[in-house]
């Protein structure tokens, strides 16, 4: 089967598809590299703040919130399923 476009124009319309593709990708690349050398010092700062455990010594009141609510949630399902 023959393509509608000479086979020449054929050829440039794939070649410029491939060149944009290829520029978006390498845009995505670069931006992606550019975010994490710029941020890389927050997330290693996280990263180890996390293995200290300074932020887990905060959390367990928001945990323990979390667990009482959920239990009281539950109690309530179990006291309609009873019913």
């Amino acid at each position: 089967m023959e393509s509608s476009l000479p086979q020449q124009k054929h050829r440039a319309s794939t070649r410029r598809w491939l060149i944009t593709s290829f520029l978006i990708y390498g845009m995505m690349v670069a931006g992606l590299l550019g975010y994490f050398a710029i941020y890389s010092d927050d997330v290693t700062h996280e990263a180890a703040i996390n293995k200290t455990g300074a932020v887990a010594a905060a959390k367990p009141g928001r945990y323990e919130a979390v667990i009482a609510n959920w239990n009281r949630y539950r109690g309530k399902v179990a006291r309609a399923d009873v019913r």
